[in-house]
């Protein structure tokens, strides 16, 4: 890809624009110097020549990501078992995190609520759109996850072999650096940049009029609330819940500021301790039984919100053949901004707003 000669300047500006127009806390994360570094670097010529062991390798992987990529619930299990044993790598606990919310979102298409407003066609289409995106990052992390566990296990780097998942080239780099430095704030925003400007490419941009989603759809989903990422936590049931209300999903942009969010929420101390207990006490049904038993209820029942389980209520589907562009191809170098700086939201409890919309939700079902 060619790249204009820059001076720093246009990541300064944008470091400036971050700090002044945001609500929220930012700090430094890497130095515009370095960015630029970093950017100038992703830009390799250099073929890449694979021999029968990074064949073999290719292979060995591709069989498990495809083995686990069955639904939201196999992928979800996935991230947590790899955090487990590679607590270093912050995005497989994000991305559990964040997974689960997306089996909520799943579920809720066949509640006692949008049930009732959306027709079959559209409980499809809706899901349909949901279970895309969620096989589509977990086809492209999760070969990065195995080969960063093969390196661990090996102390050989096999990180040219993501070129023949389709990894975009920004995130070999990426990795690269994680595996001199070990810098775990880069390696995780780095991640979220990634997945969401690959759905944006490979998706939201290419098979949007495919999956036939109306507008007023997006609308029902983004603007009034239905999607909140929320992440339980506290000693004991009831939960707690911190997180934030998504808005604008159609802007990368966005996303990906949200995405840092949530990283800083769910890994602040007094988050997370108590965050990853419950994940790793509440195996993920897709019901959000899972977090308010008393609220929810994965039966349909008089005094609680219906909630089902994935399994219950959809079934695997095909995955679809997306394409291999790399999403990183001529891009400026304000798309390296999000690395200068890492967000730290002023306010994530969710649980009086989460309490008041179930209660009046409990109301109405009950009348």
């Amino acid at each position: 890809m060619e790249r204009d000669h820059l001076t720093s300047s246009p990541i300064q500006k944008i470091f400036n624009l971050i700090k002044t127009g945001s609500n929220d806390l930012t700090r430094p994360l890497l130095g515009e110097e370095y960015i630029s570094k970093l950017y100038y670097a992703i830009d390799d010529p250099t073929p890449t020549v694979y021999f029968p062991q990074d064949q073999k390798l290719y292979e060995l992987i591709m069989n498990k990501v495809k083995n686990a990529n069955l639904n939201n619930v196999t992928r979800t299990a996935c991230y947590l078992d790899f955090f487990k044993k590679h607590p270093e790598i912050h995005w497989s606990f994000l991305a559990h995190m964040v997974s689960r919310n997306a089996g909520y979102y799943m579920t809720d298409i066949r509640n006692n609520l949008l049930s009732y407003v959306l027709d079959r066609n559209d409980q499809i289409a809706l899901f349909s759109f949901l279970e895309l995106c969620n096989a589509a990052i977990f086809h492209d992390a999760y070969p990065q996850l195995l080969l960063y566990e093969q390196w661990k296990r090996t102390g050989h780097s096999s990180l040219h072999v993501l070129k023949k998942f389709n990894v975009s080239i920004f995130m070999m780099n990426i990795w690269d650096e994680f595996l001199t430095t070990g810098n775990e704030q880069v390696l995780t925003i780095g991640l979220i940049m990634n997945e969401q400007h690959m759905i944006q490419k490979r998706i939201l941009t290419d098979l949007k009029k495919p999956i036939g989603l109306d507008e007023w759809l997006f609308l029902l989903q983004d603007r009034l609330e239905f999607t909140s990422i929320l992440f339980p936590y506290g000693k004991q049931s009831p939960y707690s819940l911190a997180g934030l209300s998504v808005s604008h999903f159609e802007q990368v942009k966005r996303r990906i500021l949200l995405g840092k969010k949530l990283y800083s929420i769910l890994f602040h101390p007094a988050v997370f301790p108590t965050a990853y207990s419950f994940a790793i006490n509440h195996s993920h049904s897709g019901s959000r039984a899972d977090y308010w038993p008393h609220i929810y209820s994965k039966k349909n029942k008089k005094n609680r919100l219906y909630s089902p389980t994935l399994r219950s209520v959809w079934s695997n589907i095909p995955p679809l053949t997306l394409s291999s562009a790399d999403w990183f191809t001529d891009q400026p170098i304000e798309v390296m901004a999000p690395l200068l700086t890492k967000m730290v939201p002023g306010r994530f409890s969710m649980t009086k707003k989460w309490k008041a919309l179930t209660a009046l939700l409990v109301k109405l079902k009950r009348d």
